[in-house]
């Protein structure tokens, strides 16, 4: 096996790092590693499901870090403007696409793998955690995402703790077009499943959901998500999509130091 497959299949299991990745938001105060597995669907827009195995991390040293960013763990630097208000730049990388991900896809280029560089800024004040981020892919054509997400801490008591919160993402025109449009040779590829379809840029999902972190000891942590996802505007119309709306969680056990 060649060390770009490994790689590919490394990313891949890392998906489920997009809803492990909302449990940051609870573990900020602590340097935190641990494993976990999550349901996601095979693609934006998929009617079938996938469990993933990932790794969870949320580590800091000084104003360098690393922690889920754009849904995969990423790397950058941050810098605190007051005590409750941070901003800071990320590396990280992208998902792609395979067309045998699913029989609906069939005709469809690969999306590659790719690199995102991107912005955030995170205000802190009292149990609420509002952010926001931009990242453009690294990729000629693959465009990029802004996010913005809001949480509150509802409940803190005997080492258990609970979060609700909403998220959205705005896709440029570009985004839309490389993971929901459908260009006219991939149509005639696609066997007549797919038409041809230019969607243009605008928000292209919202999400709730709740986190919960149960304390197991003075450095171990039991952690969950469950959240529900919708597509959006010219998402949703996407000739490629089969479900508007999915359900995304997972689980994992972390160490806190």
């Amino acid at each position: 096996m060649s060390v770009f497959s490994s790689a590919r299949k490394t990313l891949l299991c890392s998906t489920a790092a997009i809803t492990l990745g909302l449990l940051s938001t609870g573990l900020h105060a602590k340097n935190t590693i641990g494993v976990g597995v999550g349901f996601i669907p095979k693609y934006e827009g998929s009617e079938d499901y996938r469990a993933l195995p990932s790794p969870i991390i949320d580590y800091k040293n000084g104003n360098f870090f690393i922690s889920p960013r754009a849904g995969l763990p990423s790397a950058g630097w941050q810098t605190e403007i007051t005590n409750d208000w941070s901003a800071g730049v990320f590396l990280g990388m992208g998902l792609g696409r395979r067309a045998s991900m699913s029989s609906h896809l069939t005709g469809t280029d690969r999306i590659k793998f790719h690199g995102n560089a991107g912005v955030f800024t995170e205000w802190r004040p009292g149990n609420w955690a509002l952010g926001a981020a931009y990242y453009q892919a690294l990729h000629n054509g693959y465009g990029g995402v802004a996010e913005f997400r809001g949480s509150y801490q509802v409940w803190s008591a005997a080492g258990t703790t609970f979060r609700v919160g909403a998220n959205t993402e705005w896709a440029s025109g570009d985004s839309m077009k490389t993971f929901f449009g459908v260009k006219q040779h991939e149509a005639n590829a696609s066997g007549g499943r797919l038409t041809r379809y230019n969607p243009s840029s605008g928000f292209k999902s919202a999400s709730l959901f709740g986190t919960w972190n149960q304390e197991l000891s003075q450095n171990w942590n039991l952690v969950g998500v469950l959240g529900f996802k919708r597509l959006l505007g010219d998402a949703a119309d996407s000739p490629i999509v089969e479900d508007k709306t999915s359900v995304f969680g997972s689980v994992g056990v972390t160490y806190s130091f």
